[in-house]
């Protein structure tokens, strides 16, 4: 099969694709690019490519391939970053998936350097990533990161702390960088941040500060519906009774409705979660929450497992998705926490 290079005119072919292949389970969602399917892309890093393979009516599969700058143990990096594997259903088993994972590994090499680690993320239980396994040696499945999906349906208490929260302002920035730095280095792939995009549209930052000033701990809060929207594509039986239920009471606690099958999911997600604790964090998450909540149904951030981070979520009833982290070249001996952007994913 041969795969070439996408171009601005098959935006619209490949937001097809993206519809085409969902996330199925008892919520049952697809990725919906519209309008932009590049515009997502795009974070993955830079430069980027895309790779496609044609049908008879254009595309029918692609992957992405990015240039990160990262944190590699604990020093400034860089590796290559695949992500956007899709293959039609229709056009499974067929090689596809082998001849897009053959390019992107040759497209890595020419963007970041034969010696560059390759990392992918992959939904836990793809069989693709046994058949990336088979046909690529030296893959390893590094980590694996939860995707929290915390419910805004009630009022959570918040915690009893010396931390003060609010949000952040322009003069944040240097701070923001300054402790990104510090606590970020030690988290194997965490991207490298200057500055942070304090006046992004849809993109509000939380802070926590000590009773002296200092900067604790800071999360984003990311509403990605300008570049993408979670869209229902079915329930099982099971969560359609539960949304039914959710939806009856819904209006009693100012919180959203599930949305029927081809609605889209109103929420957010955390990025670059900043902090030393697990109790800084669960401090800004639960604030977070009480600031969201009767606007969004529910807040999400990925975490790796081993994450001691992840201790903030305990009892909070978090819906869990699982994500693979693939690994190709990394040196070895390396068993530190991995960061990953799950809005990226």
């Amino acid at each position: 099969m041969h795969v070439r290079e996408a171009r601005r005119e098959d935006n619209e072919a490949l937001v097809a694709l993206a519809a085409q292949c969902p996330m199925n389970g008892d919520l049952s969602i697809c990725v919906d690019r519209h309008p932009d399917f590049f515009a997502l892309s795009q974070l993955a890093g830079d430069p980027l490519r895309i790779g496609v393979i044609d049908g008879e009516q254009g595309p029918i599969a692609c992957v992405g391939v990015a240039r990160r700058q990262v944190y590699l143990d604990r020093r400034p990096s860089q590796l290559a970053y695949l992500g956007d594997l899709k293959v039609h259903p229709a056009h499974r088993r067929q090689g596809a998936g082998r001849a897009l994972a053959k390019w992107a590994i040759a497209t890595a090499r020419d963007l970041a350097g034969d010696d560059t680690p390759l990392l992918a993320t992959v939904l836990a239980g793809n069989n693709a990533v046994t058949s990336l396994q088979r046909d690529v040696p030296g893959v390893l499945r590094r980590a694996t990161v939860r995707s929290h999906s915390i419910s805004l349906l009630w009022k959570r208490r918040l915690p009893q702390t010396e931390l003060t929260v609010r949000p952040a302002v322009l003069a944040d920035a240097p701070d923001m960088a300054a402790l990104w730095r510090q606590l970020a280095s030690p988290r194997q792939f965490a991207p490298i941040h200057e500055s942070f995009p304090i006046l992004t549209p849809g993109l509000d930052y939380l802070l926590a500060h000590h009773p002296n000033g200092e900067l604790a701990g800071f999360v984003g809060l990311w509403d990605q519906h300008r570049i993408k929207q979670m869209r229902v594509t079915g329930y099982s039986p099971r969560l359609a009774t539960a949304r039914v239920a959710f939806n009856v009471v819904a209006p009693l606690f100012r919180a959203p409705m599930l949305p029927s099958p081809g609605g889209a999911l109103n929420y957010r997600t955390v990025v670059n979660p900043c902090a030393p604790d697990s109790q800084t964090l669960r401090t800004l998450l639960l604030h977070a929450c009480h600031q969201l909540r009767g606007r969004y149904s529910f807040l999400t951030i990925g975490l790796d497992t081993r994450d001691p981070l992840s201790q903030a979520l305990a009892g909070m009833l978090a819906q869990p998705t699982d994500v693979d982290v693939l690994v190709l070249g990394e040196p070895p001996g390396s068993a530190i926490p991995v960061h990953i952007e799950i809005a990226t994913v």
